[in-house]
């Protein structure tokens, strides 16, 4: 399973703001991402976020990295992700 991990990464920067919320949302669209590309998150790995603060400028420069394992198409927004080697099932509310 350790070769089909793949790291997604993104980086950019986002002025003074609550940074819990932004990285919340930063993930959330890295997923969407991914899920497009037929990849699920891989729950046992954390997203890593790290910040710098440029006081010159006054802003946040981010680096994002989100994991995941590649499914078929069509469980790519069925599945919440992966875990021990093991699909979790999204949850699906009516």
């Amino acid at each position: 399973m350790h070769d089909d991990i793949r790291k997604f990464n993104l980086e950019g920067e986002f002025g003074e703001t609550n940074i819990v919320k932004v990285k919340d949302n930063l993930v959330r669209y890295v997923e969407s991402m991914m899920r497009d590309y037929s990849y699920i998150p891989a729950l046992d790995l954390e997203p890593q976020f790290t910040l710098n603060y440029s006081v010159e400028d006054e802003i946040y420069k981010f680096n994002l990295s989100v994991y995941g394992v590649k499914v078929r198409p069509e469980k790519a927004w069925s599945t919440a992700g992966i875990m021990g080697g093991k699909e979790i099932p999204a949850y699906q509310h009516s």
